[in-house]
């Protein structure tokens, strides 16, 4: 099984998945992924094309916003937002490490109203510490 956490009641986040693991996502439920790497980050990561094949044939969408990594941009999380609105179902993001993908949860979040705080606890408990990011979380909830 893949290693990911819940973040909250819609987010999945974790790291680089392959094409075995989407029977597991569609177990969980979700039916959208997030590819938060650039193609060919590095050499063991599947292409993108091969997991959007192979997901397509189960019913799960896969996007790609290649977020480059220590250098979230506002641009990234306009594109995670749009992505997470035209969902109603779960959702997994993910990158190498799953880091990239709770920082634009944690980013997107903010902006919906949770409390910075609330969301450092949350990202914590799910394994990530986003303390580099408060500044900019408080930034975005003033």
């Amino acid at each position: 099984m893949m290693q990911i956490k819940q973040l909250d009641a819609r987010t999945y986040v974790g790291p680089q998945i392959s094409v075995a693991d989407l029977d597991d996502l569609k177990r969980l439920n979700i039916r959208t992924v997030i590819a938060l790497r650039p193609e060919g980050e590095t050499a063991d990561q599947p292409a993108i094309s091969s997991l959007r094949d192979a997901a397509g044939a189960l019913g799960v969408t896969v996007h790609q916003i290649p977020v480059i990594s220590g250098n979230i941009t506002d641009d990234d999380v306009h594109a995670y937002r749009a992505i997470n609105s035209g969902t109603n179902g779960p959702v997994l993001a993910y990158c190498r490490s799953g880091m990239r993908a709770t920082s634009l949860w944690a980013l997107t979040a903010v902006e919906q109203g949770q409390s910075p705080d609330e969301i450092l606890r949350k990202a914590k408990a799910a394994g990530f510490d986003l303390s580099a990011l408060a500044d900019r979380l408080a930034a975005r909830a003033a």
